[in-house]
């Protein structure tokens, strides 16, 4: 194991190396001799367009400074006062003597309207009748509602007026002069600034006219410094930002650059350590060589293109086979690999792409959306026929882009010029995939990967093995096609891999082909376990698996395929053989288990399950829904309790909802059918 770790370090740290090389190169500064309040000795122009982020800071700082503070009317300041009112007067219900006001008090305590009124006020409250309590808290709150409705601010006496205001509203009402003292009372105390500094829509309007300020721009040929001007503190700011004053002896760039490259690595690294192979089990280390080499080769060519565009023209960068290590990992491996292989490609392409270190978003998003559509039109059907369609898709996202960036930039192109630069978009997805479809032999050759393709051609009919099996036991080849249906549909139900699960299925019971008579789908009534003895008959029967995997090795067939028709019956029971030995006399039970091992994988568990249900299923002699799905629970429940599963990452679940799925697809494939009336020998006539 240890060396294992040494061999994945020392690959991981020869790409890092590579890949920080690659990118440096492509990132390293241009000097020019320049130094502050030194002579130009010649017109220093932009090399491109670039925002000058501290000038539009400084402008902005200044815009935003001149904005006024804003206020605003809190109308629900007046609810809130009302809403002591409200309180006073809850407090002198059910009072009627003077007597009560300790009561009042006490009703009021640790309320806001607990202050408003004095003794006195409040004597004269509770000796007053219900009514006029009634009139006076009414006349209070319009008088409340009335002066609050309009702006109060703290500044010019508004507050005075506003109490004023509701004094004479008070004093014009019906009620008597000693209430009317009350109600104004109330409201000079009530009525308060509604008018206040509002933060929230100050900091709004500063941030709406910020926004509102345009970017000061660098645009690309602008002259910054004069021929025999002298550069400024400002002008060599300027000249730092779009990347023409470098020290050739800073190691900054190259730290940066190692930094970068570092944690792309890593998460690169990431990735691939936590992501389960699909189809073989390849060893770490070859696994790591394999998504090592394809980025390389895949970063190789997008530097090369990088290289053309920079001496010949930046948008040759739209020919970048962008979406070629996707379509190869995807195919070889699994989807996130494949994704994480296009995130590691868009981020250092950035990078290949970069002009006097500038970072070209549109590079980023271009060379990003390639790879994403790639995995995600590969994830259905993983065949070369499948690659080159998904190359079309991908043609066609890019123009999409290209176009984008063009609509966003309100850009002006001719015809001519735009159908070219639509073609090199249009190349770079049928490049992608020619790269991909050439390259794909030549690694599932070197690393021994059971890719897609190669299932494929083991499901085809003519196959020596399949020919075999039809042509010497056409009962088991029948049995293996039905196995075949359910184990890929049930495979899908939990997530598993449906594809190895049928071609698995396929070979899982290739070993009956050296006695095939003996197993009852190949018998037409004559049984010659009838001459056995039970021993010797599990003898027969378990040896089915053995002979299996020797026909399977001897075909080269992968050692995947090879391993589920290994572990298809696990160390489960004979049972059968098993029953009628104990009724003879004593036996041993490992000698009518099978060898094993157990499955190790899900889809080898699946086709366990499904190759039981298939032939208790087809032994039944009138199969309804409900019997088959009582069969199946038995069947399950018995291999729960055997431990079949133990070896594999087969939830409880997982496992019931495999036999769900074989219920499903058994039903319809055994449904009941309308029995048809014999007609009368009389209508025969």
């Amino acid at each position: 194991m240890r060396r294992v770790g040494m061999w994945i370090s020392l690959l991981t740290l020869t790409f890092y190396i590579i890949v920080s090389t690659m990118m440096y190169v492509s990132v390293r500064p241009e000097a020019l001799a320049a130094a502050p309040f030194s002579i130009a000795e010649e017109d220093i122009r932009s090399p491109l367009t670039m925002e000058d982020r501290e000038a539009t800071r400084l402008l902005k700082e200044n815009t935003v400074a001149a904005i006024d503070s804003q206020y605003t009317i809190k109308q629900e300041y007046a609810a809130q006062q009302i809403d002591k009112v409200e309180q006073l007067f809850a407090s002198l219900k059910g009072i009627k003597k003077a007597e009560d006001i300790g009561q009042i008090k006490q009703r009021l305590r640790g309320t806001e309207a607990a202050d408003l009124l004095q003794d006195d006020e409040l004597r004269l409250l509770a000796t007053s009748s219900s009514s006029v309590r009634t009139t006076t808290r009414d006349v209070v709150i319009t008088a409340i509602e009335e002066a609050m409705r309009q702006r109060i601010s703290s500044d010019g006496g508004e507050v005075a007026e506003a109490r004023e205001n509701a004094r004479l509203d008070i004093e014009r009402s019906a009620l008597s002069f000693s209430m009317k003292a009350v109600g104004k009372t109330l409201t000079d105390q009530l009525i308060v600034t509604n008018y206040v500094y509002d933060p929230a829509k100050t900091e709004q309007l500063r941030k709406q006219t910020s926004d509102k300020v345009e970017p000061v721009l660098i645009s690309e040929g602008e002259v910054i410094v004069k021929r025999g001007e002298v550069i400024s503190q400002d002008a060599y700011r300027q000249l730092q930002l779009v990347g023409l004053i470098s020290d050739r002896q800073s190691l900054k760039p190259l730290f940066g650059t190692l930094i970068v490259s570092a944690l792309m690595t890593l998460l690169l690294f990431g990735f691939i350590s936590r992501s389960n192979l699909r189809y073989a089990k390849m060893g770490k280390v070859k696994l790591f060589s394999l998504v090592y080499l394809v980025v390389i080769l895949q970063l190789v060519v997008t530097y090369g293109m990088a290289f053309l565009a920079d001496d010949i023209n930046p948008a040759l960068y739209l020919l970048t086979p962008t979406a070629f290590s996707a379509l190869v990992l995807r195919n070889l491996l699994n989807e996130r690999i494949a994704l994480s292989s296009t995130l590691f490609m868009a981020l250092a392409g950035t990078f290949f792409y970069s002009t006097n270190q500038n970072f070209s978003f549109n590079i980023a998003i271009y060379l990003l959306v390639g790879g994403l559509v790639a995995t995600y039109f590969l994830r259905s059907s993983l065949s070369r026929r499948r690659i080159f369609v998904s190359s079309l898709t991908i043609a066609l996202a890019n123009v999409a882009v290209f176009l984008a960036f063009v609509l966003m930039r309100s850009g002006q192109l001719e015809v001519k010029e735009t159908a070219v630069l639509i073609g090199f978009a249009v190349a770079s997805g049928v490049f992608s995939a020619i790269l991909a479809i050439g390259l794909l032999p030549f690694l599932e050759m070197t690393f021994g990967i059971l890719a897609p393709t190669r299932l494929l051609e083991l499901l085809n009919p003519t196959h020596p093995l399949l020919k075999k099996l039809l042509v010497e036991a056409p009962g088991t080849y029948h049995h293996s096609m039905m196995v075949a249906n359910l184990a890929e549909t049930a495979c899908e139900a939990i997530g598993a891999d449906g594809l190895l699960a049928r071609v698995g299925a396929y070979y899982h019971d290739l070993g009956k082909t050296r006695r095939p008579l003996y197993f009852i789908e190949n018998q037409h009534g004559l049984n010659p376990h009838d001459r056995l003895t039970p021993p010797e008959s599990a003898r027969v029967i378990l040896a089915h698996t053995d002979d299996g995997v020797e026909l399977l090795e001897e075909a080269k067939i992968p050692s995947v395929i090879v391993d589920i028709c290994r572990e298809h019956h696990g160390t489960s029971l004979l049972r059968y053989f098993y029953v009628k030995a104990t009724e003879q006399g004593e036996v041993n039970e490992a000698d009518f288990r099978y060898s094993g091992p157990k499955p190790q994988t899900r889809e080898a568990a699946v086709i366990m399950i499904v190759d039981s249900i298939e032939a208790a299923v087809r032994s039944m002699k009138s199969p309804t829904e409900s019997g088959i799905q009582e069969l199946v629970k038995k069947i399950i429940r018995e291999k729960l309790l055997d431990d079949q599963f133990s070896d594999c990452e087969m939830t409880t679940r997982d496992i019931y909802r495999v036999g769900e799925s074989a219920c499903h697809t058994l039903s319809g494939l055994f449904h009941e059918r309308i029995e048809y009336p014999e007609l009368k020998k009389e209508e025969l006539k």
